[in-house]
């Protein structure tokens, strides 16, 4: 479902909509929401003097937006779910002189703008592939203002200086962490972000290859196992042979006995 209202022209207008939805297939289901609604107001102006034109213009405009979705689901190997919302604003205004004589036009604009934003959102998995989460929230705010100057001739010919500034603060945390296990590699993890002014980062990841122990461990076992086995092997081995040996002097007696007379 989705519904738009507009109103007003290029010069100055407003609008505002807001979507819905929802999807569920065999293996998954989401849903989400969105709003938002802007507004804006332009103008243009121009006079000729003598020779010279003179041309303004300025514009102005503000927009806010929220959102948030949801979805799980089963991808075949993992189990996984995954939520977030996010919303913001912004305004921005700007003007613009400009005056043209003889073919050269001087052109002097100004600028300035503010934004501000937050999110916060949560997912994982658990499955074939291990289990892992995320979670995090964070928040932010902006403003920056520029200026410039130019001037060109009608051949494209000329020059151009401008300045600006801009500065911003967030502030938040993202963490992470899991276990995986992959052809025999177990995988622990956890991974951070704190965000306050400046960004600080941590990872962390401890990985062991297991299939080097299982297999010493499966000698140990088969060496164990093969020990008594071979123990009786030789056992049988050395009865027979202490039989056959027995039977041979048994026989050989006889054969002697029977020589004698």
């Amino acid at each position: 479902m989705s519904e738009k209202v507009s109103v007003g022209n290029d010069s100055a207008g407003a609008s505002a909509g807001v979507s819905a939805g929802a999807e569920v297939t065999n293996t998954s289901a989401s849903a989400g929401v969105e709003a938002g609604a802007e507004v804006h107001a332009g103008v243009e102006n121009s006079n000729q003097v003598g020779d010279v034109t003179i041309s303004q213009e300025a514009h102005a405009g503000a927009e806010v937006h929220a959102e948030a979705t949801a979805e799980a689901g089963w991808d075949g190997r993992n189990a996984y779910v995954d939520a977030h919302t996010e919303v913001g604003a912004s305004v921005e205004v700007g003007a613009s002189n400009s005056v043209e004589y003889g073919g050269v036009t001087n052109t002097t604009e100004v600028h300035a703008g503010a934004e501000a934003k937050a999110y916060v959102g949560a997912s994982g998995q658990i499955g074939a592939d291990g289990a892992e989460g995320h979670a995090g929230a964070m928040a932010g705010a902006s403003v920056g203002v520029g200026a410039s100057n130019s001037t060109y001739d009608k051949n494209g010919n000329g020059a151009q200086a401008g300045a600006g500034v801009s500065a911003g603060v967030q502030v938040g945390a993202e963490v992470g962490g899991g276990a995986t296990m992959d052809n025999g590699v177990a995988t622990v993890g956890v991974d951070g972000e704190l965000a306050l002014l400046v960004g600080v980062d941590v990872d962390l990841s401890v990985s062991v290859d297991t299939k080097p122990a299982v297999a010493k461990e499966t000698t140990k076992v088969v060496e164990k196992v093969a020990t008594p086995i071979n123990n009786a092997g030789n056992a049988v081995v050395g009865g027979a042979k202490d039989a056959g040996k027995a039977a041979g002097n048994m026989i050989g007696g006889i054969t002697g006995k029977k020589k004698k007379k």
